[in-house]
């Protein structure tokens, strides 16, 4: 006992379970994951701000586009997608970049190494912090929150930067820089931060709770009309949208307005002004087909292009004013502002369009459950017609089908067939149940069910057009008000009545004769076929009936 006692104090470790890594290895994995994400993004975030900064050393020597402030949009732009490491890469980079050009070392180049990476780093702060915003401008909230961090990092940086380098001309230095910074982070920032989250997803910082952005649906309202009525919207049909097409189409859009405008212009920037109102369209297509994101895309190609179009006139040799700056700004805060404005509206439309088709879904799901139910419940007062509503409802959708009728004559066929006995639940039991003949009294109360069931259905929205049908599916084809199968409640005869009544009441008969009922055994479906041909022009319409049959052929009755 005593030399048992410590071994059963010792602690026994928990079993592994088969095919777990214990927990050491898996911190270990994790780990090694997290640092080949972490060095992955690095080098993503580096061939990100490498690529802007050649690029806009490259467009610096070209008129009118050298006017743009391209290193505030390629820190801004590594910042929100890479985070923090986008934003110390980026201020890595412009050390060798700044030494090829001779800035450095120099007060301008260190400061403007710090108040860049302050615009970096103040774009990421509020896409990192603020709640309910997304890299995908996936709404409005997400571009106010852009704009104000863009705002103060440009303000930032201009102060910086002009403190350092302008002297005693401090105010106008500021105006040039903030004004330059402001409007190309503005303009240009968004459409390459939208295009970044979308095709360099696995390489971007991650954000706890970012909202994404879902591909929009379009959303079609179906309008038709009942032959001698008005149109009215009868369903809302939804599509999902091909992000590749709309783009491709939109950038066909602004490279012919470019083409246009270069080819049309008079050789001079004065001729190519109100080719810039052209540009508009491609943006308000965007905004319609991806709203918020699709806005600012929009607003990113026309700007690039208004600018290169420009540069390409202006390098044919004609004079510049010498404030060109100011109109080539405003012109692009015209695209800008309309973006944005059209991306709020489409996104608000474009979310109530959507609400409406889904309320619509599930209205129609409930219908059909409404539907289900009512049809349960007469099935449940007459137990003989047991499925008969199932089989009617089937077999009376396919002749429809065939007859070429339309998608809301469809619907309502689908209604009338499933609760062309809904009536009956108004008729006492002992007729309707009664085993023997009915007496002309009795035969009176029965045939009072079409109109009971119109009025139930006439009393709900979604039903009431169904109401006919129900009403008339016991007339007959002649007219004939007398003898042993008169046509009630009515009398109306040939096309007076609903083609889907006259649907019904083929069917019905047919699964009325071969189904057992008290007074009667079932008759054989070959004998039920003889009594419909026999009665072909009479009680029942011509046409419907070669249809019942040419279905029946294909799919024998159940």
């Amino acid at each position: 006992l005593t030399m048992t006692v410590p071994v059963a104090a010792r602690a026994v470790p928990a079993a592994v379970p088969a095919g777990a890594a214990p927990p050491r290895r898996a911190v270990l994995d994790a780990g090694r994951s997290r640092g080949r994400s972490l060095v992955a993004r690095i080098v993503a975030a580096a061939l990100w701000s490498a690529t802007g900064m050649l690029l806009g050393l490259k467009l610096s020597t070209l008129p009118v586009v050298s006017l743009l402030g391209t290193t505030s949009v390629t820190f801004t732009t590594a910042g929100v997608l890479f985070g923090w490491a986008g934003v110390a890469v980026a201020m890595l980079l412009r050390v060798p970049y700044l030494l090829l050009l001779g800035d450095l070392p120099s007060a301008y180049g260190w400061s403007s190494i710090a108040a860049y990476g302050g615009v970096g780093a103040i774009a990421w702060t509020a896409f990192r912090r603020v709640p309910r915003i997304g890299r995908g401008f996936p709404d409005s909230r997400t571009f106010a929150w852009f704009v104000a961090a863009a705002g103060a990092g440009s303000l930032l940086s201009s102060t910086v930067i002009c403190a350092v380098t302008s002297g005693h001309d401090f105010w106008t230095e500021f105006a040039v820089w903030s004004r330059s910074t402001a409007v190309s982070v503005w303009v240009f920032a968004p459409a390459l931060i939208v295009l970044g989250h979308r095709f360099l997803r696995p390489w971007l910082a991650p954000i706890p709770g970012e909202v994404e952005p879902h591909s929009p649906r379009r959303v079609d309202l179906v309008s038709a009309a009942l032959p001698g009525e008005p149109p009215q919207v009868v369903d809302i049909e939804t599509r999902e949208r091909s992000v590749t097409r709309d783009l491709a189409m939109g950038a066909l859009a602004v490279a012919a307005i470019t083409a246009g405008k270069l080819l049309l212009s008079e050789g001079s920037r004065h001729g190519s002004v109100w080719w810039n109102l052209l540009y508009m369209v491609p943006i308000w297509w965007m905004a319609q087909h991806w709203r918020m994101a699709g806005a600012m895309l929009g607003v990113g190609v026309v700007s690039a292009a208004a600018l290169g179009s420009d540069a390409a006139l202006a390098a044919r040799g004609g004079p510049l004013e010498a404030d060109l700056s100011l109109s080539i700004y405003a012109r692009l805060l015209v695209f800008w502002l309309f973006g944005a404005l059209l991306g709020r509206s489409a996104g608000r439309e474009g979310r109530l369009l959507e609400g409406l088709a889904d309320l619509h879904h599930r209205l129609e799901q409930d219908l059909q459950r409404v539907v289900k139910a009512l049809t349960g419940a007469v099935e449940a007062k007459d137990a003989y017609t047991e499925g008969h509503l199932q089989r009617v409802n089937a077999y009376a959708l396919e002749v429809g089908r065939r007859l070429g009728l339309a998608s809301r004559e469809l619907e309502l066929l689908q209604i009338a067939s499933a609760l062309h006995d809904i009536g009956k639940i108004g008729i006492p039991e002992q007729v309707l149940g009664k085993t023997g003949p009915l007496s002309a009294d009795e035969r009176a109360v029965m045939q009072r069910h079409p109109e009971i069931g119109a009025r139930l259905l006439a009393r709900t929205e979604g039903l009431r057009e169904a109401a006919p049908l129900v009403l008339h599916h016991q007339e007959r084809w002649d007219g004939r008000r007398d003898g042993e199968f008169p046509g009630y409640p009515a009398g109306l005869a040939g096309d007076a009545i609903p083609l889907g009544a006259r649907i019904i009441a083929v069917v019905d008969a047919f699964d009325a004769m071969t189904t057992d009922r008290p007074y009667r055994r079932a008759m054989p479906a070959r004998r039920a076929r003889e009594e419909l041909l026999a009665e072909r022009g009479g009680q029942f319409d011509p046409q419907v009936v070669d249809v019942f049959f040419d279905v029946l052929a294909v799919r024998p009755w159940q």
